[in-house]
């Protein structure tokens, strides 16, 4: 007969359930943060008249039903300087167009970047990858 005694298990829990407390924390902190560059880079992309659209580019938080999991967007819209630019925003960010003579002024200042269409579709896609680069260390970190 073969005798064996587990030791460790407490410690095994204790340490998974700090993993698990830990990694939501993180991956919270982590989305804000890159929310927050998106809306940067969104901004730095979008195309310039009087600088209401670029205003308009904000992070909406919400909680999902149920579950209460958090739901970062980010967005163009809203009521700036008592302008809706809801349609505003969609058209510049959907439409084909010659960029107007502010639009040109700042692609002109910041000739590494498009100014334009897509303003905020670019900014999401760039961060896409560094972020997942960066949850991916993150949680290895904590794992560890």
């Amino acid at each position: 007969m073969i005798k064996m005694k587990v030791t460790g298990v407490a410690e095994v829990k204790t340490r998974l359930r700090n993993i698990a407390t830990l990694v939501p924390d993180t991956a919270r902190k982590m989305m804000h943060a890159s929310a927050d560059r998106i809306v940067q880079e969104g901004r730095l992309n979008a195309p310039f008249e009087d600088g209401e659209l670029e205003e308009a580019i904000h992070v909406e938080k919400s909680y999902e039903a149920g579950r209460g999991r958090l739901m970062i967007d980010v967005v163009a819209g809203g009521v700036v300087n008592g302008v809706d630019v809801d349609e505003y925003a969609a058209v510049m960010h959907e439409s084909d167009y010659a960029l107007g003579p502010n639009s040109l002024a700042k692609q002109a200042e910041h000739p590494e970047r498009t100014v334009g269409r897509k303003y905020l579709e670019r900014a999401a896609e760039d961060e896409q990858e560094p972020l997942m680069t960066k949850m991916i260390a993150a949680i290895t970190r904590i794992v560890k």
